[in-house]
């Protein structure tokens, strides 16, 4: 609290009280301060021996310029310094009737006593560096007095007891998108803990993600690194009193891979290259993207609706084959994604698949709906050669290397399982509905078929069933709280791999027990699971609900 014109000023009370005596007769403005806050006044006459009580409103914002006004360069806070380390002080000191040279500094330590006593240089600046500062934790007064003997305080917190500079050399993606952290060994005899921390902003504090209390152990990999376009690292050190430093940050961009913005609603495997072939319905296009050089190879755009497209060989090299509503199955060379012909359905096609034999199996949408819903195309000449089936839009699958497919409903209730087999020409020789008519969990769009194929995998439940015509429903999955998205297997068919849809995880199952013994973390929600080569390819959301993916490969063997 201060008088203008100038006499005495102090500090109030807890109670917000203060007693400014002997006054000279006359008109005062009285002013308070609540640093911070705000500021009031109050107009007051002051009489020979009388006692004059005033009320001061704080206003929150209004700021009164008659002290001067501190304000804060270095040190950074939280200022914490290692024993004889330099220590920089700078501030500005501003006061609206005094002249740098009439307004005078000094800087103390409660540990040590008085650092320093000066002026503001001509643009109001006060910087002091020190070494000597004593070890331990020191409450640093700064206290500003103007011609008008009003002063300004400000304190701060130095501690030097704390471990002296780290240094976070590099951190660098790795082949397999995760992210190598070398650091400046801690040479000095007080280290305790290394702590390596992650953050989506170099502002806000990060996340713990691995400590080490071994001095020499400089290096980490952070093997599940955050699906976002950027990154940053550093390192914090703390030492045996309990005081830490923190390292530079070091940005690492798309630190999980990179990030495709796709709406992807379907899936295909090249048989022999890291080659995914993805439906992109946002932006209605083919694409075809390899996932180890993280580059898209081509793309092409598509027509109508599409549904579930399928890959191979059938005698004119490596095609992918994309059906549509409009009454077409168009048929691309996988190398270049050039339209080679279609074949004309003249239905809605909702699936194709093919297993190399010379011809396509399409369901499709009749009118009426059980008139052939599932018919075989010749892909020399695009003619119809059979055709059967009780469900129309169902989602195929061929047993692989047979000719037997396997189908669940899309278009009825309850969800049924049909069996399909064929004869090397493409005609369907035998048809026959399961036997439960929605008793168990049937999903047609999770939906596999082992290599081998045994069993069939289906339902965010994981219900299990035998791959021949008798369909026999062997159990499901012991899943606990996880929702699977998606299945791959282990060569020899002991394993199943499921995604989940609300984990980014693999859970491995044991079959034929169905029983639940690990479980892999990845990096992101996995929709789409394929095995190449003892890998896991996941395509997998970066949230759970996202429409941005990556591509992640998960070693399994």
């Amino acid at each position: 609290m201060f008088t203008v014109p100038a006499t005495k000023h102090a500090v109030t009370d807890e109670f917000g009280t203060v007693l400014l005596s002997d006054l000279p007769s006359g008109s005062y403005e009285i002013y308070a301060n609540l640093t911070g806050y705000g500021s009031g006044k109050q107009v007051v006459r002051v009489s020979p021996d009388s006692l004059k009580p005033v009320a001061i409103e704080i206003r929150y914002g209004v700021k009164t310029e008659f002290i001067p006004e501190i304000e804060l360069i270095l040190p950074s806070i939280p200022a914490n310094f290692a024993p004889n380390e330099n220590v920089v002080f700078s501030f500005n000191v501003i006061d609206k009737d005094s002249r740098p040279e009439e307004i005078n500094v000094v800087i103390s330590s409660d540990l040590d006593g008085k650092l320093l006593e000066t002026k503001p240089n001509s643009v109001n600046n006060v910087k002091f560096e020190t070494s000597t500062l004593s070890r331990g934790l020191h409450t640093i007064t700064i206290t500003a007095t103007d011609k008008d003997n009003y002063s300004a305080t400000k304190t701060i917190t130095v501690t030097t007891t704390a471990p002296s500079n780290i240094t976070l050399e590099s951190a660098n993606k790795t082949s397999q998108d995760c992210v190598l952290l070398k650091w400046q060994q801690y040479k000095t005899a007080d280290f305790k803990r290394y702590e390596i921390f992650r953050t989506n902003s170099p502002d806000i504090e990060g996340q713990l993600i691995a400590s080490f209390t071994v001095a020499d152990s400089v290096e980490y990999l952070d093997k599940l690194p955050p699906l976002v376009n950027e990154t940053y690292y550093y390192i914090r050190v703390s030492n045996a009193e309990g005081q830490y430093r923190i390292s530079n940050k070091i940005k690492v961009e798309e630190p999980a891979g990179k990030i495709y913005h796709y709406s992807i609603t379907d899936a295909v495997h090249h048989p022999t290259e890291p080659i995914l072939y993805i439906v992109d319905n946002a932006a209605m296009k083919l694409r075809a993207i390899n996932y180890v050089t993280q580059k898209e190879i081509n793309s092409i755009g598509l027509q109508g609706s599409v549904g579930d497209i399928a890959i191979g060989n059938n005698g004119f090299g490596l095609e992918v084959y994309v059906p549509n509503n409009g009454g077409f199955i168009y048929v691309y060379n996988a190398n270049t994604l050039n339209l080679v012909t279609s074949i004309k359905t003249g239905l809605d096609t909702r699936c194709v698949v093919t297993n190399g034999h010379g011809y396509i199996v399409a369901s499709l949408i009749p009118s009426p709906w059980w008139e052939q819903p599932v018919r075989t195309y010749s892909r020399s000449t695009g003619v119809n050669i059979s055709g059967n089936g009780d469900y129309e839009g169902d989602r195929l699958r061929f047993i692989p290397n047979t000719d037997k497919i396997i189908s669940i409903s899309r278009g009825i209730s309850p969800v049924d399982m049909e069996y399909f087999e064929l004869n090397g020409s493409g005609e369907i020789l035998s048809h026959k509905d399961d036997s439960y008519h929605g008793d168990y969990p049937l999903d047609p769009n999770i939906f596999r078929i082992l290599s081998n194929g045994e069993f069939v995998v289906t339902g965010q439940e994981g219900a299990v069933y035998s791959a021949a015509n008798t369909m026999i429903y062997k159990g499901v999955i012991n899943r606990g709280a996880p929702n699977f998205s998606d299945f791959a297997f282990s060569n020899n068919g002991n394993i199943i791999y499921a995604g989940t849809s609300n984990r980014n995880s693999l859970q491995v199952v044991k079959y034929p027990q169905l029983t639940r013994t690990d479980e892999i973390l990845i990096k992101g929600y996995p929709k789409f699971l394929f095995n190449f080569q003892g890998k896991v390819i996941s395509i997998s959301r970066t949230s759970q609900y996202s429409d941005a993916y990556v591509f992640e490969q998960i070693s399994i063997e």
